[in-house]
């Protein structure tokens, strides 16, 4: 379903035990992130993904979370198979599924039942039905700068998170506290200092992108770069 814009899900899927630990322990929130990894895997080759810290700090980026957690809910559930450095969602026939029990680390042996019809969300026509921009893609624009340590930097020389939107208005500034650019007026610089000293130096090197991005990405990065605003 790579290509045209599709992914499936069980209308029961909120019931699967595995399912029902991760909103148990962490409610909308935990479940929002399972489905963000979930749409990352469809886009991957094979629908298997990078399992290495680069990837959980973009995901942990992206949720609003902690590495931590990404990995929690990625190693704990029974929700993802991983092979070495990759990984993909678990899975299991219906039919098999229908028959059989299944434990995970947080639950008792229970049926694992799945609905026989599935859900199929077309995330393009709904974007197009909302009205809603798709996001600008992450990457330096022409008002910001790479230094040669690989470091991004805002026009005003503020540090800039590799995840980040292009910088479109020469007089915004990024704000690491708020995560999006924001008019000057906006900073507090002891808010923004102590963000800056619980991040990872990763975090604003754009050699980070090309190790948890894939290669169309990356393209883009590079074509919106040179583009002059």
């Amino acid at each position: 379903m790579k290509n045209r814009g599709f992914i499936k899900l069980y209308r029961s899927m909120l019931s699967k035990p595995e399912m029902t630990d991760l909103v148990n322990e962490q409610g909308a929130v935990g479940f929002g992130v399972y489905l963000m990894i979930v749409l990352h895997l469809s886009q991957c080759d094979d629908n298997e993904g990078m399992f290495t810290n680069g990837q959980l700090r973009a995901f942990a980026a992206q949720a609003k979370t902690t590495r931590r957690n990404v990995r929690h809910i990625i190693e704990d559930f029974g929700l993802f198979e991983i092979n070495g450095n990759r990984f993909k969602t678990a899975t299991k026939s219906e039919e098999s599924s229908n028959k059989t029990e299944t434990k995970s680390s947080h639950s008792h042996a229970r049926t694992n039942r799945y609905a026989r019809e599935e859900i199929e969300i077309d995330i393009e026509k709904e974007n197009k039905e909302k009205g809603t921009k798709v996001p600008d893609m992450i990457g330096p624009s022409a008002y910001e700068m790479v230094t040669r340590a690989g470091l991004r930097q805002g026009g005003h020389g503020e540090p800039v998170p590799w995840w980040a939107p292009p910088q479109r208005d020469v007089y915004m500034v990024w704000s690491l506290v708020a995560d999006a650019w924001v008019p000057p007026s906006q900073i507090d610089v002891k808010a923004e200092r102590r963000r800056h000293d619980e991040m990872q130096p990763a975090d604003f090197m754009m050699k980070t992108a090309w190790e948890v991005l894939t290669e169309e990405e990356q393209t883009r990065i590079q074509d919106d770069a040179k583009r002059q605003l």
